[in-house]
């Protein structure tokens, strides 16, 4: 069995560098180096983020790290603070369920609202007709909002709200993206044709003077990001954390922030 953290720092102290020096080499904190070297994993983030740490900290001392990654599942793959990845980060099947679902989600809003008429309907026939004083006029409609949670657990709650007589502005996502380890990543808007010149196309890499990551271009219609290598960033969707599975290199984000694992 490979003791990973024995094997990390007897390769930095051999080659004379300090956590400090490492942890300015590798753009990781040195409690985070510690916890690799101690194996406390259970301090780091997460697994995809202990995968990525234990990459960039291999390779900055000259190790092969698949051979690190590799004994990580083997031994960690069931520990505690695990995430599973089925819940944290929920597959779409196809894009035809997909659609459905929306189409779903249309259709009630929609039977709400011919209701809702079918009420007001009612009451003004029944109203006495005799009435003296005029009813205020007012210059709001009462407007149905769906709003989603796009990280675990998916939540979806329906309120009623004010506003005024216009159509509300379409629903568009906030996405920035923070990189874990040096990826190319492409951008596309959701929908758009391959051949289709993307919303942005760059090798990234951790950058600490940028500890949220950077903002996506908007686009109305959502996103879809591909990854040269899995495990490499984390999406702050609406300004909640997405963590893609350790295998997911293709991803989309609907303007309502919903977020999926699309398959090539």
């Amino acid at each position: 069995m490979l003791d990973i953290g024995a094997t990390l720092k007897t390769a930095r102290e051999q080659q004379g560098l300090s956590l400090d020096d490492a942890a300015e080499a590798t753009k990781i904190r040195s409690s985070y180096l510690v916890a690799l070297e101690e194996e406390a994993f259970e301090q780091l983030p997460g697994p995809t983020y202990a995968r990525g740490f234990l990459r960039s900290y291999a390779e900055l001392l000259g190790l092969d790290p698949q051979i690190l990654i590799d004994e990580f599942n083997v031994r960690f793959a069931a520990a505690p603070w695990e995430l599973d990845d089925e819940v944290m980060f929920p597959r779409r099947r196809s894009a035809r369920a997909s659609r459905r679902g929306r189409e779903s989600s249309i259709v009630v809003v929609a039977v709400v609202g011919i209701l809702a008429v079918a009420v007001l309907i009612v009451i003004a026939s029944t109203y006495p007709s005799t009435r003296t004083n005029p009813v205020p006029a007012t210059n709001a409609t009462s407007v149905l909002t769906v709003t989603e949670e796009a990280v675990n657990p998916v939540a979806t709650a329906v309120t009623a709200q004010t506003a005024p007589d216009s159509t509300s502005a379409a629903a568009q996502a906030v996405v920035y993206v923070k990189a874990l380890d040096q990826t190319t990543l492409t951008v596309r808007a959701l929908g758009a044709a391959e051949t289709a010149a993307p919303l942005f196309q760059e090798e990234i890499a951790p950058d600490p003077n940028r500890p949220d990551g950077f903002k996506l271009p908007k686009s109305a219609s959502g996103y879809l990001i591909r990854l040269d290598r899995p495990g490499t960033v984390t999406l702050i969707v609406n300004g909640s954390p997405v963590v893609p599975g350790p295998t997911d290199t293709l991803l989309s984000v609907d303007p309502n922030g919903r977020v999926a694992a699309e398959t090539e």
